[in-house]
């Protein structure tokens, strides 16, 4: 299994609370979001050389929060992603640490106004030192 599915599967693992998945292609319908999806799915590796025998992997791992909603319910929403997304900060999964966390986007307003539909993106970067 290469590294970031490897990695996709970890988060999934910290997110069991959740009931998180790995999906390569999440597809659902609004009557299947009463309750929160956590979906996670791997993205982008990047790979840099740090000397002749090393390289480093930048590994990119996305988190989809995907919920039937109201504006009224934004607050808490917004809470529980932030606070799920800080909490991998530093963490290690996957003999790898967690070097960023960035929320694209944190909520869509459209899916809202348009749908009922709270979807929040978490991108999680970790990085591996490699010989």
């Amino acid at each position: 299994m290469s590294n970031v599915v490897n990695l996709a599967v970890a988060v999934a693992d910290a997110l069991a609370e959740y009931n998180a998945e790995v999906l390569y292609f999440p597809t659902f319908d609004l009557r299947d979001l009463e309750t929160m999806r956590v979906i996670v799915v791997p993205v982008n590796p990047e790979y840099k050389t740090v000397s002749r025998a090393a390289h480093e992997e930048l590994l990119k791992v996305q988190i989809g929060f995907l919920k039937r909603g109201c504006e009224d319910e934004l607050d808490t929403l917004l809470q529980t992603v932030e606070g799920l997304g800080l909490s991998f900060l530093n963490k290690k999964l996957a003999n790898a640490t967690c070097v960023c966390v960035a929320y694209n986007p944190i909520y869509s307003p459209e899916h809202l106004r348009e749908r009922g539909q709270f979807t929040s993106v978490i991108e999680l970067t970790f990085k591996k030192i490699c010989s």
